[in-house]
């Protein structure tokens, strides 16, 4: 942060802690609003935040629990890596409790961050860790930047972090990404990395298709179709099911309009193959819809079943040779065992 914001957030911190006062106009409000949170659950901005150190036992169960989102985010993780180490920081995915489930990056940062309990294993929820970009995200369901001393708790004061929660086809949350880093004025660029990158994780979740159901990519740019801006509808005879934000951006709606919304609500016509689409708004869009019907919902809820086909799957390619579909997914043969009833 520069020495300008420092005092502004300075003096939101004398003006909301001391004198109990709402700064409305010196923070951020989605810094305010997560102030206030954490002051009506009774949290004191001056101790220490609580942390339990996890054991290795309840590491590994925790990452045991979450495979399935560790692999559709390592790709994310291992091109941010480098990104990570040049700001001396650290990337950090969670699930969506906020428990850290990893952290890669600059392994001199990694060790101060632990002794602020930024290791995997931590609850970083709003609840026991105060304002904070993980927990902050999971509260705001969008993106947030906490930079020095918007954090709540003073001891967090020497962190900016950036997260971005990745959000299911159906509106639930999977999980942030979230990158820390020493105090600096880096907050809106590194902002911008990790909604990039949860787009990429949450374009991945469409990739096999659902059943019973027909999955309409659009944009009004064609050049976008196919990549991670593409707008995504999911179509159960023609009741929009599951979308990605980038879809309901473009047709102007949110995820309570899911399973109310019909195809005819928003669109002249019906898609069908490859071709264009005009919206009731007079936007013409370039669109694919792809009427194969294959694979599963992939929400919170099914992330687990999807990651026991995948499993299944690799052991069919394999010809059931554990040992070789362990090294194909990169999990451990104790997983293949437990996960698909060997």
């Amino acid at each position: 942060m520069t020495v300008m914001d420092t005092a502004r957030v300075e003096a939101a911190r004398k003006v909301f802690f001391e004198q109990r006062s709402l700064p409305v106009d010196q923070v951020n409000h989605a810094i305010l609003r997560s102030w206030m949170r954490c002051a009506d659950m009774g949290l004191d901005a001056r101790r220490a935040p609580p942390a339990e150190a996890p054991s290795a036992s309840d590491i590994r169960h925790l990452h045991e629990r979450h495979e399935a989102l560790r692999r559709i985010s390592r790709p994310e993780l291992d091109a941010l890596y480098s990104e990570a180490r040049d700001l001396s920081g650290i990337v950090i995915l969670t699930n969506a409790k906020g428990e850290i489930l990893d952290a890669v990056g600059d392994a001199t940062f990694a060790g101060k961050a632990a002794e602020v309990a930024l290791r995997p294993g931590v609850l970083w929820s709003e609840d026991g860790t105060g304002t904070n970009a993980i927990g902050t995200a999971i509260a705001e369901r969008r993106s947030v930047a906490v930079n020095g001393a918007e954090h709540y708790f003073q001891a967090h004061g020497v962190l900016s972090c950036a997260a971005t929660p990745i959000i299911d086809p159906r509106g639930a949350v999977l999980g942030v990404l979230d990158i820390s880093t020493p105090a600096s004025p880096q907050g809106s660029h590194m902002l911008g990395l990790m909604r990039l990158a949860a787009e990429q994780i949450e374009h991945r979740l469409f990739r096999d298709g659902f059943e019973d159901c027909r999955t309409l990519r659009f944009h009004s740019d064609a050049s976008l179709l196919g990549a991670a801006r593409e707008g995504i509808l999911v179509l159960r005879d023609d009741v929009v099911v599951g979308a990605n934000r980038r879809g309901l951006s473009l047709i102007g709606r949110n995820w309570d309009d899911l399973d109310q919304v019909r195809l005819s609500d928003l669109f002249d016509g019906a898609p069908n193959g490859t071709g264009r689409l005009r919206g009731h708004d007079g936007r013409d869009y370039f669109s694919r819809c792809d009427d194969n019907g294959r694979g599963t919902l992939v929400t919170a809820n099914r992330l687990e079943d999807v990651e026991t086909a995948a499993i299944r799957r690799a052991l069919e390619a394999h010809g059931g040779n554990v040992s070789a579909a362990a090294r194909a997914l990169g999990i451990h043969r104790s997983t293949i065992y437990r996960k698909a009833g060997l």
